[in-house]
């Protein structure tokens, strides 16, 4: 049996009877110390990862079928980097080089969307399928009136739309929302409009859902795809802007040096939606399928001037708009494919440039579903960044099949950030990230950026050294850092306490009770 990538010599489990024994490596780093965290974990191991030079499974000489197993409680931990699939602009990384290096939003993306040039898109509007209200008929309303089949709707009064056969809609409008009903008719025309179809308009011209208040700029209607009802938002396409950045992008990084990166975003947003094309009667979504859009009562001052100060700026290669991917942090290396792999130095900035997490064996073969688990190995990589890169070919085995799946498969099969992950024994640390690349030939002259060493303590391990380290009352760490219940930050445990980190609060020591507020159905 070929060995796997992380060097798993699994213990051979007999259906007789049987002692195990398992040698103690005198040369394989980290493995006593692993060993030791799991013994401190209650955890009792019937495997152990690494380099192990004994491993003997006695049993009486009879004849009996052998199997490599592996016990389903033993701990396996991935260390990966970044958050997201890595393809074009990393935001942490834009807003760590417009932060710390001084870029400007034009060199931003030049760094990581190579072969592009900065083109202008004329007026243009796109149309947005609003999926969470996918099969439900639409009601709306305009604190100043709107207009519906041609015909003026008084201020507060509802308009209902469903739409019909051939592309119209059947109209009925009533004395506010849910009032008795003014008007109704058919129209070939299934759209509720503001007073004024202008861009830019005031948030009292806004169309507002009956269902929950929500307000949009543009015009709402309704279509059929198949015999289902859809709702759809058509606005102009900055104005769609508005609604996009506050979601996909922190706007408070405007007020830490960050504003290059938030309208680095805009040009990126803007060139993602020109370039969709998802439905017959729906350019996009407002789902992370597309891009998030929550309607104008997200906007924010910060990343509206990032939308209006680079207004019909796009992204173009050979006069074509680009569909311009972004993604959360590329862990220091984008992954390369429609634009050029490049080192992302700017990423050191992200809160997930580098992380683990425990799994243990049963978790990763109920995951692929092979039943007891006998290897996971990484089979190829693409060869971009420090560790061969990431993951490209997945290979598990099992007691009752084998799954052979891509790097972006099994990173959603596990709910790992990003498939830039490597697999080591027991419960551990993410190992220092060195990587290697080719120099970036945006950077100022005399920068050497050819061979890029980054070995950064988060700031749990930073506040963990600032109270004494292993020898403080914290004590030694019984287990890796962890995220909070919704990303809302990390946590890691000590024998005498617990560091959490949020980007509000920053790292603190708090004690278990605190913990479980935070995360109460942590500990797994």
């Amino acid at each position: 049996m070929a060995k796997p990538e992380f060097g798993v010599r699994a213990v051979r489990r007999a259906r007789t009877r049987s002692r195990l024994y398992i040698a103690r490596p005198t040369s394989t780093r980290g493995w006593t110390r692993s060993l030791l965290r799991m013994s401190a974990l209650g955890i009792a191991p019937a495997l152990v990862v690494g380099a192990v030079t004994g491993v003997v499974a006695q049993h009486q000489p009879a004849r009996q079928e052998v199997r490599v197993a592996v016990a389903s409680d033993t701990p396996f931990t991935i260390s990966g980097h970044g958050n997201g699939h890595g393809r074009g602009m990393g935001q942490w990384g834009a807003y760590g080089y417009a932060k710390d290096h001084g870029w400007a939003a034009e060199r931003i993306l030049a760094h990581y969307y190579g072969g592009t040039t900065l083109g202008t898109l004329a007026d243009a509007q796109i149309s947005v399928r609003l999926q969470g209200r996918d099969d439900q008929p639409l009601g709306v309303y305009s604190d100043v009136g709107a207009v519906v089949a041609g015909k003026s709707v008084g201020p507060g009064d509802g308009v209902h739309l469903t739409p019909t056969e051939g592309g119209g809609a059947s109209v009925v409008v009533t004395r506010g929302c849910a009032g008795d009903v003014l008007w109704q008719e058919t129209t070939d025309h299934p759209w509720v409009d503001p007073v004024d179809l202008g861009p830019d308009r005031p948030p009292s011209e806004h169309l507002k859902l009956c269902a929950d208040d929500t307000p949009y700029r543009g015009s709402l209607g309704v279509a059929l795809d198949g015999g289902a009802t859809r709702t759809v938002n058509v606005l102009e396409i900055d104005d769609y802007l508005l609604g996009v950045l506050p979601h996909e992008v922190k706007a408070n990084w405007a007020d830490t040096g960050g504003a290059e990166a938030l309208r680095a975003q805009a040009v990126a947003a803007r060139s993602y939606a020109a370039a969709e094309d998802r439905e017959e009667y729906a350019r996009t979504c407002d789902t992370k399928d597309c891009q998030i859009y929550g309607g104008s009562a997200s906007e924010d001052p910060r990343t509206t001037e990032a939308v209006r100060s680079t207004s019909d700026m796009i992204l173009t290669r050979d006069n074509k708009v680009v569909a311009a991917e972004f993604s959360s942090s590329t862990g220091g290396y984008t992954a390369g494919g429609e634009f050029p792999a490049v080192v992302d130095l700017g990423d050191t900035a992200s809160p997930y440039h580098d992380w683990t997490v425990t799994l243990t064996a049963g978790d990763i073969a109920s995951a692929f579903g092979v039943g007891e688990l006998e290897s996971f190995e990484v089979v190829a990589r693409n060869n971009f960044g420090a560790e061969g890169g990431r993951a490209t070919g997945v290979k598990v085995v099992g007691s009752t099949g084998t799954a052979e799946v891509t790097g972006l498969e099994a990173r959603s099969k596990l709910n790992l950030r990003s498939d830039w992950f490597t697999v080591g024994p027991g419960v551990g640390d993410p190992e220092p990230l060195s990587l290697i690349g080719n120099p970036d030939p945006a950077s100022p002259a005399g920068e050497d950026v050819g061979a890029v060493g980054t070995t950064l303590g988060s700031p749990i391990d930073e506040k963990y050294e600032e109270v004494g380290g292993v020898n403080g009352t914290l004590g030694a760490p019984v287990g890796p850092e962890m995220m909070l219940p919704s990303d809302a930050g990390k946590f890691r445990t000590y024998t005498g306490g617990t560091i959490i980190w949020t980007e509000t609060l920053g790292a603190r020591v708090v004690d278990a009770n605190v913990l479980r507020e935070w995360a109460p159905e942590s500990g797994s």
